[in-house]
């Protein structure tokens, strides 16, 4: 398959064709499966064994550019056993052959279900196509480059700072719990998401000032000098052409008005070793600081696995953006602190069987810290919809882990002492824009309220109080001036009608009992 034909497969993302549909004959899966008899998931091609090749033929299908015609291929196609074959089948057949176990298919409720409950993915943000999967092993590479008229000044070399970004954890570090990106991920994705990494130095032969406006072209010069040295292929994991998300660290003297840090599309069609990657993390980061550089490369990694910033630019209080309070400490808002429990949702950190759903009545629910378990309560406001949607995220988080401490200006800071329970108002609606398939209310986002008051993805439901963590014996109730669901116009004033209260908090456990307001 050509590149451009995977490209046309990455566009195509939230692509779902039932099984009648393509199989010409209306059959279901759970009819096929008895004519055919056993089914060999991930089999596509029924050669009795799953490799790269059934992954083409089913990119293939999902691009348009060679449908699937035998309805055994179709059976087999459709990993997760739901009647349907689209990307999240492609996703865990890839898993399937990466590391040659399947995961188990979701279990719980259906799609469309009537229980509050339904909707729970196992990896939501699919439908927005990714650059770089979040659960599982992903190897990026990561280049420090120098120019004629801007050069290096830290002195490191490609093996020291492969040390710094993907060494060991090491809590005892000075750095911590920013002593090197795969560290940072592997405790908030409670081992679900392992970044390794390979890191060279180069040179680029042209001034700085040549690639002014033209990231991409800086992506292709770096890559093409490099190409003698790489196969791009080890970054291309599943084998489909598109790499995983490259790093270009410049200078700090390039300077962060003319090259801040930034996670942007590759769009040159260009490849290198028969892949390219989708996208690119730019900008000049301070190599001199191992935790100020590790948390800018953190915070970009991020967006390439789906999620968007959460600040504005023209929101600021005290010097900072978006999530304000010491509740508000969130790696895709501030790039300090641990993500929260909505980012560890929506990229599939928090399974199914551990995500807390409020069904209605009185509940009282069980919390541990997020830093250590994965541990969290949703209140949905109708359907889930794949948790793209709106709804509430209760979570217990601590001064621990990735919260332990901060780094602004090269100078190690507390982000908060102790913690508590907070609570976030998400709106996770997606819409499809020229670009793909994004959330409408994404700071950016054509449908996006300058003023912040309307729709956002993540606030926190107490922010004109502060924003601060909920402790023992307080409530979260209609008294609270931003808990309120989102009305049609965008404005909180839709009651939630419920009465969350902190029960207790001891040993490293938070019991929240949630109840109808009173009234």
């Amino acid at each position: 398959m050509t590149v451009a034909a995977k490209n046309i497969f990455r566009k195509a993302a939230a692509l779902v064709i039932g099984l009648g549909t393509f199989c010409g004959t209306g059959i279901s899966a759970g009819a096929a499966q008895t004519q055919k008899g056993a089914v060999q998931r991930g089999d596509v091609n029924c050669d009795g064994a799953v490799t790269h090749a059934d992954a083409e033929m089913l990119i293939r299908h999902l691009t348009g550019e060679a449908p699937l015609k035998d309805l055994s291929s179709a059976v087999n196609a459709d990993m997760n056993s739901n009647g349907i074959v689209n990307v999240t089948d492609l996703s865990a057949l890839k898993r399937l052959i990466l590391s040659g176990s399947e995961h188990e298919p979701q279990k719980g409720h259906p799609a469309g279900s009537s229980d509050p409950g339904a909707g729970l993915p196992e990896l939501p943000l699919q439908p927005l196509n990714p650059a770089m999967c979040s659960v599982g092993e992903q190897r990026i590479l990561l280049v420090a480059v120098s120019f004629p008229d801007c050069k290096r000044t830290d002195g490191l070399t490609a093996e020291q700072i492969q040390e710094r970004c993907f060494g060991a954890a090491d809590p005892q570090s000075s750095a911590y719990p920013m002593e090197s990106i795969s560290a940072f991920y592997e405790r908030a994705s409670y081992g679900r998401l392992k970044i390794t990494g390979d890191v060279y130095t180069y040179e680029v032969p042209e001034e700085l000032s040549t690639f002014q406006n033209k990231p991409d072209k800086l992506v292709e010069a770096v890559l093409t000098g490099l190409d003698a040295e790489i196969d791009y292929r080890t970054y291309d994991a599943d084998g489909d052409g598109v790499m995983n998300p490259v790093i270009i660290a410049l200078p700090n003297a390039a300077g962060n008005t003319d090259w801040g840090p930034v996670c942007g599309k590759f769009s040159l069609q260009k490849t290198f070793d028969g892949t390219a990657p989708a996208k690119r993390c730019i900008g000049c980061a301070p190599l001199d600081s191992q935790p100020e550089f590790n948390r800018i490369w953190i915070h970009e990694l991020g967006h390439t696995m789906g999620l968007p910033d959460y600040y504005k630019f023209t929101n600021t209080q005290n010097g900072r953006y978006g999530l304000n309070g010491d509740a508000g400490w969130e790696m895709l808002d501030d790039a300090n602190g641990d993500f929260s429990a909505f980012s560890k949702l929506m990229y599939g950190w928090i399974p199914e069987t551990e995500v807390q759903i409020y069904q209605g009545g009185t509940q009282t629910f069980r919390l541990e810290s997020s830093q250590a378990k994965p541990s969290c309560i949703v209140i949905p406001r109708g359907d889930l919809n794949g948790l793209l949607s709106e709804f509430l995220v209760i979570e217990y988080a601590t001064d621990t882990e990735n919260n332990q401490g901060g780094f602004t200006n090269r100078k190690a800071k507390t982000l908060f002492t102790g913690g508590g329970v907070r609570v976030l108002h998400c709106d996770a609606e997606v819409y499809d824009s020229t670009r793909g398939t994004e959330f409408k209310w994404y700071n950016y986002s054509k449908y996006y309220d300058s003023s912040n008051e309307k729709q956002r993805v993540i606030r926190l439901a107490n922010e004109a109080e502060g924003g601060g963590f909920f402790g023992a014996g307080e409530t979260v109730d209609g008294n609270i001036s931003g808990f309120r669901w989102y009305d049609e116009d965008g404005g909180r004033t839709v009651g939630i009608g419920l009465c969350i209260t902190v029960d207790s908090i001891a040993d490293g456990v938070c019991t929240v009992t949630i109840r109808p307001e009173e009234g």
